[in-house]
């Protein structure tokens, strides 16, 4: 039986087994919550009832980012004379452009919300039907990409921004849009593009402890490695030293 395995040292092996245990346990739980975090944050709220939207966001709120896809309901009154379209969108593989019209939201306070209303292969669509309109739509943050508009003076625009928007209404606008759930005035349907994704620091304090625990495991598992080393030479060395301190017979 090696030396480190004696019976009299196996405190210190059962001492070394737990705290290594241990610490992977600590780590992967660390990690699993994590995850968790992540797909909390990440989770498709399209299928979800909807709420209304003042529940979600009012006109001067920023975007509840975790609220991305929730359909919501909204009632107001379009603004026809404001629409745009948004180039470069596709359905059934076809280029296009989204249809989007502001809706000015009962209870708003007189601000506006842009809805995508459809699809069209050309950027002209038939106007909405007068009166109030009720109507369900995907909620989305407005859009930010890099796109720049090659001509100011047009309703066709490279996306959906608040501050490409604010020239084409009188009313304040929320820092949202929506994406109508049906297409509405006989438009093909807007393919929702933007869903939730988990932002990189989702979690991370619970990633780098799982990562801190894993660490410490592997010192734990180091330490006992050096332990089991040392003790077989030190225990070696005095047996060596005992040999030869036993005087050899004649």
């Amino acid at each position: 039986m090696p030396v480190a395995l004696a019976p009299r040292y196996w405190g210190g092996h059962l001492l070394a087994v737990v705290l290594v245990l241990l610490a992977c346990w600590l780590g992967v739980w660390q990690l699993e919550a994590w995850q968790a975090q992540r797909d909390l944050e990440a989770r498709d709220l399209t299928g979800v009832a909807p709420e209304p939207l003042e529940d979600l966001i009012g006109p001067d709120d920023p975007f509840p980012g975790e609220e991305v896809g929730h359909p919501v309901e909204l009632t107001g009154t379009w603004v026809p004379e404001s629409t745009v379209f948004i180039e470069g969108r596709q359905h059934e593989g076809r280029d296009g452009y989204w249809v989007v019209t502001p809706v000015e939201v009962d209870g708003g306070g007189g601000a506006a919300m842009y809805v995508v209303r459809g699809w069209s292969a050309e950027a002209q669509a038939p106007a909405p039907a007068p009166g109030p309109v009720t109507l369900t739509a995907w909620l989305q943050p407005t859009e930010g990409t890099t796109a720049v508009d090659p001509d100011r003076s047009d309703d066709v625009l490279p996306q959906i921004r608040v501050a490409d928007l604010v020239q084409y209404v009188d009313q304040d606008l929320y820092g949202a849009f929506g994406i109508a759930t049906e297409p509405l005035d006989g438009l093909a349907p807007a393919e929702l593009e933007q869903l939730p994704g988990a932002s990189a620091f989702t979690g991370l304090k619970n990633f780098l402890y799982g990562i801190q625990w894993f660490v410490f495991g592997a010192f734990a598992a180091f330490i006992w490695w050096r332990w089991s080393r040392d003790l077989a030479t030190a225990v070696e060395r005095t047996e060596e030293t005992a040999d030869e301190a036993v005087p050899s017979r004649p």
